[in-house]
């Protein structure tokens, strides 16, 4: 899609921004300006205490800018629903790793349960939270890009946003076990810069 070089970025459908995510790399700050209140929900949902709502709202933060790398017109859904579903499966997973889930805030793109309210508000973010999910999302983007290979940074999104391995592998028309490698590899090269150490 090429757009008139003239219209805001701002103006443009969720799918016509997704469209350009390889060449202009401001869309995924108008997609948090439009969705990241949608973390803060989830996560608010799910969480036991005030900590864990912080630590869930920046897993679905992640999951929005995964969901965004990896949504896909065939996947039968809009990129708001999409992404809704994505960040409520990541922020629920979560949530369960850190025994912390009161309630469930989980979903597929095949149940219908993904609240009318909240795909139809349209709340703005605070400055606070769109500042931090910039940071958040910055160090993720470049940690992706310097540290892993297009294949794995393609499975690992997809395992962001929330797909099985099986999934996973079925799109991409390869095997389980390759998929469950490629992920094993980005969280290995992901943890040793996180720590300091050569990913290599």
């Amino acid at each position: 899609m090429n757009p008139d070089p003239h219209t805001e970025l701002s103006e443009l459908s969720d799918e016509a921004l997704v469209s350009m995510r390889d060449t202009e790399p401001r869309i995924f700050l108008v997609l948090l300006r439009r969705y990241s209140w949608l973390a803060v929900n989830f996560a608010a949902r799910a969480a036991a205490n005030p900590a864990d709502a912080d630590d869930l709202t920046q897993e679905g933060l992640m999951a929005l800018w995964a969901a965004a790398e990896s949504f896909s017109a065939e996947y039968g859904a809009s990129f708001r629903t999409f992404a809704a579903v994505c960040m409520r499966r990541r922020i629920a997973t979560a949530a369960r790793a850190a025994n912390s889930a009161l309630r469930s805030v989980g979903g597929s793109l095949d149940d219908p349960e993904v609240p009318s309210d909240i795909l139809l508000a349209d709340e703005s973010a605070s400055p606070e939270l769109l500042l931090l999910a910039k940071e958040r999302v910055d160090e993720l983007y470049h940690l992706l890009t310097d540290v892993l290979s297009r294949h794995e940074r393609e499975i690992f999104c997809l395992q962001m946003s929330g797909f099985s391995y099986a999934e996973i592998a079925h799109r991409l028309g390869i095997s389980k076990k390759s998929v469950e490698n490629a992920i094993q590899r980005a969280r290995r090269k992901l943890r040793a810069v996180r720590s300091g150490e050569n990913p290599d």
